[in-house]
């Protein structure tokens, strides 16, 4: 699932833990294609757990958005603008 956020392209995507049969989230942000600046992307994870695929998905995009509004400490998507290698970060939320 995407989503065009601020010129940025937010891509959920939940797992499924085998050992609690809860989901956590993973979300990869990039430059929308039609930006205009050069293609790079960055994946961020939670620790937190959700009962449903559903809920994972939907706090994924919450998260990122939060991201990108500079909103939770020591996650930035500053290095899109700077680079296209991909980075993952992980960090409670």
């Amino acid at each position: 699932m995407g989503f065009v956020y601020r010129g940025y392209l937010l891509r959920s995507k939940s797992i499924q833990l085998v050992e609690s049969n809860r989901w956590t989230l993973e979300v990869t942000v990039s430059l929308h294609k039609d930006s205009g600046a050069e293609p790079g992307e960055q994946t961020f994870s939670s620790e937190n757990t959700f009962s449903s695929k559903e809920m994972a998905d939907m706090e994924s995009i919450i998260f990122a958005r939060k991201i990108i509004d500079g909103e939770i400490p020591g996650l930035s998507i500053d290095v899109l603008s700077k680079s296209s290698t991909a980075r993952q970060r992980k960090l409670p939320i």
